[in-house]
């Protein structure tokens, strides 16, 4: 619940920086604030990055595949499904479904695409520990 909060604050706060750098009448204030929007699009990334580390080692019922070359091909077929979205999404009548698609494809690809490299990282874990 913590992250979830650090991480609301930490969009707060990029949009804040967006709309001041927005505003700004000079360069100095443009800088600093895509500057601050940069850093907290970071910051939400690490909280995203420690929750699902965290979920690791938790049982799991997920829909993807439990090898690595699945997985990104599942990224693949998604983030050509995403591009779809956002073809869609430049239609005025089906922005809205275009944009969903968009988003729903590319939560998933993130999520396919972190699977496989944990895959393959805790395949080389198990061979590096049975190396010694």
């Amino acid at each position: 619940m913590r992250r979830l909060n650090a991480a609301a604050a930490a969009a707060i706060i990029a949009l804040l920086g967006l709309v001041s750098a927005a505003r700004a009448q000079g360069n100095d204030l443009y800088v600093l604030g895509i500057a601050l929007f940069v850093g907290c699009v970071a910051i939400v990334m690490l909280l995203i990055k420690q929750h699902f580390d965290a979920r690791e080692h938790l049982p799991t019922r997920a829909f993807l595949p439990t090898q690595p070359d699945s997985c990104f091909m599942v990224t693949f077929l998604l983030g050509i499904l995403a591009l779809v979205g956002l073809f869609l999404a430049g239609s005025p009548e089906l922005y809205h479904v275009g944009l969903g698609l968009f988003g729903v494809s590319a939560i998933g690809a993130g999520a396919a695409l972190k699977r496989g490299f944990d895959l393959i990282d805790r395949a080389h874990a198990q061979d590096h520990a049975d190396a010694h």
